[in-house]
């Protein structure tokens, strides 16, 4: 009788002794038992969900939002900061950002080769079989949008095949992004419309769709953008861009088309309404979602880690957003926000209604700016007080510490008001993986690429609607960007976007962003801005080879038949 075994001297061959840490032996449960029993499928299944990485890591998981030009961490020590400044090289790219997957893809593999054989119920069956599949297209789209092309595994490899068979060669890039097309089409007539509450996180036909406009979206930049090389490995011919982006439209408009997950418009007020919808669960706009409880030991540290100073002791204030950031939100009657610098020189006074209050609702319920009412008190950051407090006043001379002494602008998205006061990781918001907002950046993204201005621009304008800002009336490429940093501001999109769109050495190399100070002028009720540093002193590197990440020295070793990407 077969067991259910990770054969762990193939994957030391293929992907050396480090992968193996991932692999738990399961080898006390018959093969035979699990395909009889649908409980012990879940089981199987849910440790490949555990295995699978819907967000990346680093210290209130915010690795890609400091990596990109979005937002840093409080010190110079921690993780996400140590991989946005780390050389990438040879040796790969900081182990918080590498990710190679392939004992939980071998665990797909095997669960369907299992299911085959299944006893149980044909269309739960059917089901589960098609979870793994989604699962393991989107741990495929995850190795893809780092490394390009990659070796395509769909089944379970032997210890007894051939050496040859098992030092596999890298599949090209092309060909995993069809092969992800491919399972999508397929998915989406296998995959339920949607679970009951207690099966919440499990992919739908609509993560199907979700993943197939997000993953075709990238394969038409790639076309557009990129360049074939590795003798084909690596980009995608530049004629089959419209060809891709036309799948991205089609997925992103099934889903709007389709009534299942219309945006989040529960609440009249914009600010309240973008809040609410980071931080309810379940909430329509969402596609698919990685489910946390606390009550299941299952939380995380956002909240925790970017709770302001004044509301929580210890940590907090951890996360802040940089000034380039800051002036990509415009203001509500959609004039540009961005700064002339020569009036942060630390004299020039402004009051909030003029620089923050005005500005796209957005961008309120994303950032602790100065004054942001907040439990039963307010948010400060000023660094110092000028004039003389009235006596019997609150008022506090200068802000809390860990409030003042960085960027300027913390980080309210997602910071649950509730937990004022909890430990780390009590967090239990869901992280939503796919939601509709991206569906129609998607769309205007890909028909503007194929010179359909006004369908983009009507998409577009829907979004910002939704948030209270005007219509635009004419739309560029660099409008669609910016309205997309905008709206999926630290949802993991802008690192890999900066990357596919092949701007990442313009935006990021020799680049260190910039905070500001605030002083407050209590008699005129006035602040004044003084640009500063915010990287530490430290510029970070993004050379034209990182548009892959490499392979590495030690996947190498381990199988000599995956080959480098250029520039290693």
């Amino acid at each position: 009788m077969k067991k259910i075994i990770f054969i762990l001297p193939l994957f030391v061959l293929l992907f050396g002794c480090s992968d193996l840490l991932d692999i738990a032996p399961t080898n006390i449960i018959s093969e035979d038992a699990v395909k009889n029993d649908p409980v012990l499928v879940d089981a199987f299944l849910n440790k490949i969900y555990n295995g699978t990485r819907f967000q990346s890591g680093g210290e209130g998981n915010a690795l890609l939002n400091v990596m990109s030009d979005e937002s840093n961490v409080f010190a110079g020590w921690q993780t996400p900061y140590n991989a946005a400044m780390k050389i990438i090289d040879e040796n790969g790219a900081h182990s918080a950002l590498e990710y190679w997957p392939y004992g939980n893809i071998r665990s797909c593999n095997e669960i369907m080769e299992i299911l085959e054989e299944a006893t149980f119920d044909a269309d739960l069956v059917a089901q589960k079989t098609a979870e793994a599949r989604w699962l393991r297209a989107f741990m495929y789209f995850e190795l893809v949008k780092r490394y390009g092309g990659v070796p395509l595994l769909t089944e379970a490899q032997s210890i007894d095949q051939p050496i040859e068979e098992l030092y596999v060669e890298r599949n090209s890039e092309k060909e995993i992004y069809d092969f992800i097309a491919s399972e999508m089409d397929a998915l989406v007539n296998l995959l339920p419309d949607s679970y009951d509450s207690g099966n919440f996180g499990r992919p739908t036909k609509w993560a199907a769709y979700a993943l197939k406009s997000r993953a075709m979206l990238y394969a038409g930049s790639i076309a557009k953008y990129g360049s074939v090389q590795l003798d084909g490995l690596l980009g995608i011919p530049s004629g089959e861009a419209n060809a891709y982006y036309q799948k991205a439209y089609d997925a992103s408009m099934a889903i709007i088309n389709g009534g299942m997950h219309p945006l989040y418009k529960e609440n009249a007020d914009p600010v309240k309404n973008y809040t609410e919808l980071m931080l309810t669960d379940g909430n329509s706009e969402v596609i698919f979602a990685e489910v946390y409880d606390y009550g299941l030991l299952k939380a995380h540290g956002w909240t925790f880690y970017c709770m302001p100073d004044g509301f929580q002791t210890g940590w907090g204030s951890n996360n802040w957003m940089y000034l380039e950031a800051w002036e990509k939100y415009e203001y509500k009657d959609g004039s540009s926000a961005v700064w002339d610098r020569n009036l942060l020189d630390g004299k020039n006074k402004f009051s909030l209604d003029e620089i923050i209050l005005n500005k796209d609702p957005r961008f309120l319920a994303s950032a602790f700016y100065p004054e942001t009412p907040w439990g039963d008190g307010k948010v400060y950051v000023h660094n110092t007080t000028k004039g003389t407090i009235p006596s019997g006043s609150d008022w506090p001379s200068v802000a809390p510490r860990r409030n003042r002494i960085k960027a300027g602008m913390l980080i309210k998205k997602r910071v649950n008001e509730s937990l004022i006061g909890l430990n780390n990781n009590e967090d239990d918001s869901d992280w939503i993986v796919f939601r509709t907002g991206e569906m129609y950046l998607n769309a205007a993204e890909a028909r503007f690429e194929m010179g359909e201005e006004e369908d983009a621009r009507n998409l577009i304008n829907v979004i910002r609607n939704r948030a209270g800002m005007p219509d635009k009336e004419t739309l560029t490429l660099e409008e669609i960007r910016n309205e997309r940093f905008v709206e999926l501001y630290i949802e993991e999109h802008r690192y890999w976007d900066l990357r596919r769109w092949r701007i990442a050495v313009d935006v990021l190399n020799n680049k260190g962003f910039k905070g500001v100070t605030w002083d407050y002028y209590i008699d005129e009720d006035m602040y004044t801005l003084k640009i500063k540093d915010a990287d530490f002193g430290r510029t970070r590197v993004f050379a034209e080879r990182n548009y892959y990440l490499p392979i590495g020295l030690d996947r190498i070793a381990d199988n000599p038949n995956l080959v480098e990407n250029p520039g290693y």
